[in-house]
């Protein structure tokens, strides 16, 4: 009912601050071009929002209102590589994002199967030490928070995006 709640609230306008939604973050990868990557996020009601690109190609929306809490913005399709920064900005607030990739996103998903932690295989501590010279596949993971109710937005980031490290790397699932 929390959730269901939550989602109202937003739905109604309520929001008060510029923001992503949840799934959006520092070293995030966005889909390449052709497909044409959607940012969203929440912030005042009627306040207009722009979405910045900066990096190897510059790129910036036209501004798009807030309406019940919710922007959304369609990038132009962008080729793959990086990095760039990316400024969602409306007449109060700005929000930023850095070395954020264009590439390919892989979804996976399953029950008991995904829990299986990398620190896990059997030659972890090779394979793990591997982690680095792939600075730009980028993990990230959300929560397995349920919810009776449909939800715009994650519950819960388990992992939020992030370069690939050793450590980091150890306690990913798969």
């Amino acid at each position: 009912w929390q959730a269901e709640l939550i989602c109202q609230y937003i739905k109604k306008g309520h929001e008060k601050q510029l923001r992503l939604a949840s799934y959006y973050g520092d070293h995030m990868v966005l889909q390449k071009s052709p497909a044409r990557a959607v940012l969203w996020g929440y912030g005042p009601e009627g306040a207009h929002v722009t979405v910045s690109l900066s990096g190897p190609t510059q790129q910036r929306t036209s501004p798009v209102t807030v309406t019940e809490g919710i922007w959304r913005v369609t990038l132009d399709p962008v080729e793959p590589g990086g990095p760039y920064m990316v400024d969602v900005s409306s007449e109060t607030s700005t929000v930023n994002m850095t070395d954020v990739l264009f590439g390919d996103i892989w979804v996976c998903g399953g029950q008991s199967n995904m829990q299986f932690q990398t620190s896990q295989v059997f030659n972890a501590s090779s394979e793990l030490a591997l982690a680095p010279k792939y600075p730009h596949v980028r993990p990230f993971q959300a929560a397995t928070k349920v919810s009776e109710t449909e939800l715009l937005d994650l519950i819960q980031v388990q992992i939020p995006w992030s370069v690939p490290t050793a450590g980091k790397t150890r306690i990913f699932l798969f």
